[in-house]
């Protein structure tokens, strides 16, 4: 069974949050006001920056008594802080995360270890801040674990659910939270995006020439993976979707199926500029992909099922 309360990985979070200025004053004021919710539902698009935006807010929450407390006005988080400390070397009371990345079944087990977790840590009359990441992936019977556990009577416990919009959420999650929709404008992005590059090191030739296509998140990601490949962007489509279908079918990580639909996207863009016939069939040829690339992952296709496709495809870009 997969571990389900994770060590968070402190290369995963910026330590300074970025355009999240509106968003984090709101939870903030509710949380100064004691009507900060029990459950929250953050909903947005994957790699728009949720969990850095929670990891933030809940530093600030838990270090205001601390040596080197959260730096509010510059939403900046001390490195010698000492929540921030606890919560990296994964020994923090007051902090549990429990992922669904790479569609990992949350299972019914999985919630009881928590529960046990929850119910063994000390009770030190601080909250206690319960992020379940990729929500929409519970099935069922794992949602109504986890309802049970939301359900039992805590004045310390808050959860905040991550909803990275790639599934519809169980309408029994959602009517139980109070929802937040996350949108980023294109400036907003922009910006994150130009510090995103800095602090992780990234080269800047496609990170900014193509942000427009993902969020920031998942483009610093593809970018090392371009990197890690000696991949180009004028490598050829079928070259590199080869090498990602590989990839994905060794460890399902999906980010490199988000990489494949990403690097499509850039070779559409010269679609437009070609005659109505050409343009209406690189369209098609283009929604079919898609298409197939879903199917490929709900009925675990065969390489070849995209592969074959590229090849016979009319579209010179694609080849």
């Amino acid at each position: 069974m997969a571990k389900k309360i994770e060590k968070i990985n402190e290369n995963k979070v910026s330590l300074k949050l970025f355009g999240y200025d509106k968003y984090f004053n709101d939870f903030f004021n509710l949380y100064d006001k004691s009507k900060f919710p029990k459950v929250s539902l953050l909903s947005g698009d994957k790699g728009l920056g949720k969990y850095t935006f929670i990891f933030h807010l809940i530093n600030c929450f838990l270090s205001t008594k601390d040596r080197n407390p959260y730096n509010l006005s510059d939403k900046r988080i001390n490195e010698d802080n000492q929540i921030y400390k606890q919560i990296i070397s994964n020994v923090s009371q007051n902090f549990f995360y429990v992922s669904n990345e790479n569609n990992s079944k949350t299972n019914i087990e999985d919630i009881r270890n928590l529960k046990n977790l929850l119910n063994n840590s000390t009770l030190n009359n601080t909250p206690r801040f319960i992020i379940f990441d990729d929500v929409e992936f519970l099935n069922i019977n794992s949602a109504n674990s986890l309802l049970k556990l939301i359900e039992e009577p805590s004045s310390t416990n808050f959860f905040i659910l991550i909803n990275n919009n790639r599934r519809k959420v169980l309408e029994t999650i959602k009517s139980r939270s109070i929802e937040t929709k996350i949108f980023l404008n294109k400036t907003q992005k922009k910006i994150i995006l130009s510090k995103l590059i800095s602090h992780f090191n990234i080269d800047e030739h496609y990170s900014h020439q193509y942000f427009s296509y993902t969020t920031p998140g998942l483009l610093i990601e593809f970018s090392k993976i371009l990197n890690e490949n000696k991949i180009e962007i004028n490598t050829s489509f079928y070259e590199m979707a080869s090498t990602f279908l590989d990839k994905y079918k060794k460890n399902k990580n999906e980010v490199y199926l988000e990489c494949i639909k990403f690097f499509l996207e850039i070779k559409s863009k010269g679609i437009y500029n070609k005659s109505k016939n050409d343009l209406f069939i690189a369209i098609n040829e283009k929604n079919d992909l898609m298409k197939i690339l879903y199917n490929y992952k709900i009925f675990n296709l065969t390489n070849a099922a995209i592969l074959d496709y590229i090849k016979k495809s009319k579209n010179s870009l694609y080849v």
